[in-house]
């Protein structure tokens, strides 16, 4: 506030220091017109640009007036400091385009609360007051109009009452914030106050004068911090339109990667299941136990992918035998031609069944497409917690990217998967109170280790699962 009521009033004192007829009250009345009014064209670039922001109607009505409330004071300053005489001697023409002028305003305000603004407001703004300031300087070409002072006056207080007319309409406006409204409509009063006692009829002699320059200036300064201030509001509500849109955004991607993770533990499951369901329909199955496999795992893969797909896979965590839950993922790789090394023994951990059973199915497709090799699966008791490796003997992780395999989305140069699968694992074994890592092997190959918290049934019993 303080720094637009310095900017508004630093002209008067240089203009009087500079231009040395106007030390004449009347003169630097005017002639701080003339250098108060581009301020006024600011606060509508102000008004402008908010309406850009919201495309509010009532703001860009508001941009419009008050721009060409800078240009037409603007002009009429110009005028009468270019011609001061003929200005007088023309004052009843004058009054009559100021009463022109205030009328027009009146209708238009009327209308912008009924109608939406089509046309760009600052242009529209422009247009009209480079339009009264042509009028204005074309009645001075005029024959002079004899009206005698009281009917000036007579003029002055149509005027006013216009003017105030045009304030509470302005008040009434739609859609705008209160306080912007009346904002404007104390500016409109303002600087119509100080335009009517600058004119060439000088109500109030020298007074008159001193006091258009203090209206001029409160009304300049009202109307810039009104539009400050409603473009700081309109910054502001873009802010959190953008943290919204945020916040949107976050959640979409979060269901995303949800429904991606979904898909890609869906995908998996059905690869397994259509392997082993063609193999039990082509008839090629001489040993009759094995078939028996393959009924068991299509059965449990079938019960998992249900529970997958209705989303009734969180639950709480129980007591799982290795054997009974990897067994049926161990029998589909197979059957899909891929050697995995396993034999259970009897170590149970305490975790959600299909949580694990996913996990390790996971490790086992990134080894047969990156590795191409056999692996191993070996479990073993440590104390409170039970150690599942998943090894193989492929290329490896080179060592500076062993923490960047669990990122979201990171995948090799030459994979042709998504990068989510380890990233899936790890969050599944987070959730159930268990870890996954990578450790580096000497001689290649990668060994993926899953911890989970071992059963009490088999935290005692310290056996193994080994590779056979």
């Amino acid at each position: 506030m303080l720094t637009v009521l310095v900017l508004v009033v630093a002209p008067l004192p240089v203009v009087y220091l500079l231009v040395p007829a106007s030390r004449s009250v009347r003169y630097a009345a005017l002639a701080h017109e003339l250098c108060v009014y581009p301020s006024v064209l600011a606060a509508g670039l102000l008004f402008y640009i908010s309406w850009r922001m919201s495309q509010d109607s009532t703001t860009g009505w508001l941009a419009a007036g008050v721009t060409f409330v800078g240009a037409q004071g603007l002009g009429a300053s110009a005028v009468h400091l270019a011609q001061p005489g003929a200005a007088a001697q023309h004052a009843g023409w004058l009054a009559m385009v100021d009463l022109g002028v205030q009328l027009v305003v009146v209708v238009v305000t009327v209308l912008a609360a009924r109608h939406v603004l089509r046309l760009d407001p600052f242009v529209l703004g422009l247009l009209c007051g480079l339009l009264t300031t042509f009028v204005r300087g074309g009645v001075l070409e005029l024959p002079s109009m004899d009206l005698t002072e009281a009917s000036l006056r007579r003029a002055a207080v149509v005027l006013v009452l216009l003017q105030l007319v045009g304030a509470v309409l302005i008040g009434r406006l739609p859609r705008s914030p209160l306080w912007v409204r009346a904002r404007v409509a104390a500016a409109v009063v303002l600087l119509a106050g100080a335009h009517l006692l600058s004119a060439p009829t000088r109500i109030g002699g020298a007074v008159g004068d001193g006091a258009s320059v203090l209206l001029t200036v409160s009304g300049c300064v009202v109307l810039v911090t009104a539009g400050l201030a409603l473009l700081q509001h309109q910054l502001q509500r873009q802010r959190g339109a953008i943290r919204g849109l945020h916040e949107r955004v976050e959640h979409l991607e979060a269901d995303v990667r949800t429904d991606r993770a979904r898909l890609h533990e869906v995908g998996a499951t059905i690869a397994g299941i259509a392997h082993a369901s063609r193999l039990l329909h082509s008839g090629e199955l001489p040993a009759q136990a094995r078939r028996r496999d393959l009924e068991r795992m299509v059965d449990a893969e079938m019960a998992r992918l249900q529970r997958l797909v209705d989303r009734r896979r969180t639950g709480p965590l129980e007591d799982v035998a290795l054997g009974t839950a990897l067994e049926p993922l161990v029998t589909a790789h197979r059957a899909r031609g891929r050697q995995v090394h396993w034999q259970p023994s009897g170590l149970q951990v305490r975790c959600r069944p299909d949580d694990l059973v996913e996990v390790v199915n996971i490790l086992l497709e990134n080894a047969a497409q990156h590795a191409g090799t056999d692996v191993t699966i070996d479990a073993r008791s440590t104390g409170d917690d039970v150690e599942i490796q998943v090894c193989d003997r492929g290329p490896g992780v080179p060592a500076g990217l062993v923490e960047e395999v669990f990122a979201w989305g990171h995948r090799g140069r030459r994979s042709s998967g998504q990068g989510i699968g380890l990233n899936i694992a790890l969050r599944l074994m987070n959730e159930q109170d268990g870890d996954l890592r990578l450790e580096t092997r000497t001689g290649g190959g990668a060994t993926f280790v899953l911890t989970l918290p071992a059963a009490p049934a088999s935290s005692e019993g310290g056996s193994a699962e080994r590779a056979s």
